[in-house]
């Protein structure tokens, strides 16, 4: 198994729960798609990683936040943020693509989360969303891409609570910040979310 190999498995069992097939090929290959596909089907064959075909939009630039809050600051323009979060998806109809997930197997070897399965299809679009932003980060900021901790991974932590899409712990595993795509919330999620964090004290960034 390669560096390249344990990055992307960690990051299908720790921070998020699966990649298309382009993202991999743009993150770790350098944009060359026939060589990802070929890695992967390598790993697929090794039992670490299992093919799936989704039904999903295009992913839209996701570059920034569109809201970032601290406790303390003033409630965000809901009807703003709402605006941007469902505006972009203009024209993007549902496609059909080639995604990855990690099996139990890779879990194991990994630590995490990997059923070899994807229990929500119909959330897709939104899943893609989180990796796309958890890759961006990657990018950006590697040292909040590490500490990124993904929902499946954290949910036993929350009970009666929202549930983020990521978080992000410090050294001592506490969370110092959540992650939400907000793929095309209204007002009114938007809202609710926010409420969640505010009552916790709780510094988030919705993208």
């Amino acid at each position: 198994m390669t560096d390249r190999d344990r990055e992307i498995l960690k990051a299908l069992t720790v921070f998020v729960r699966l990649f298309s097939q382009r993202q991999v090929a743009e993150f770790w290959f350098n944009d060359d798609k026939a060589n990802a596909r070929r890695r992967l089907a390598q790993l697929a064959a090794e039992n670490l990683v299992t093919q799936i075909t989704v039904r999903a939009r295009p992913l839209p630039a996701i570059e920034e936040p569109v809201i970032v809050w601290h406790p303390g600051d003033v409630d965000p323009d809901f009807s703003r943020a709402a605006y941007q979060l469902r505006s972009r998806w203009h024209r993007r109809p549902v496609k059909s693509l080639q995604a990855y997930i990690a099996t139990e197997q890779a879990s194991r070897i990994l630590g995490g989360r990997g059923h070899g399965e994807l229990k929500n299809g119909f959330q897709a679009t939104h899943d893609l969303g989180v990796s796309q932003v958890w890759l961006q980060l990657a990018e950006s900021s590697p040292a909040w891409a590490d500490a990124w901790r993904g929902e499946d991974v954290m949910a036993h932590t929350r009970r009666m609570q929202k549930l983020p899409d990521g978080f992000i712990v410090n050294k001592r595993d506490e969370v110092v910040c959540v992650i939400e795509f907000g793929g095309a919330y209204d007002q009114q999620r938007v809202r609710e979310f926010h409420e969640d964090c505010r009552d916790r004290s709780l510094p988030y960034r919705m993208w």
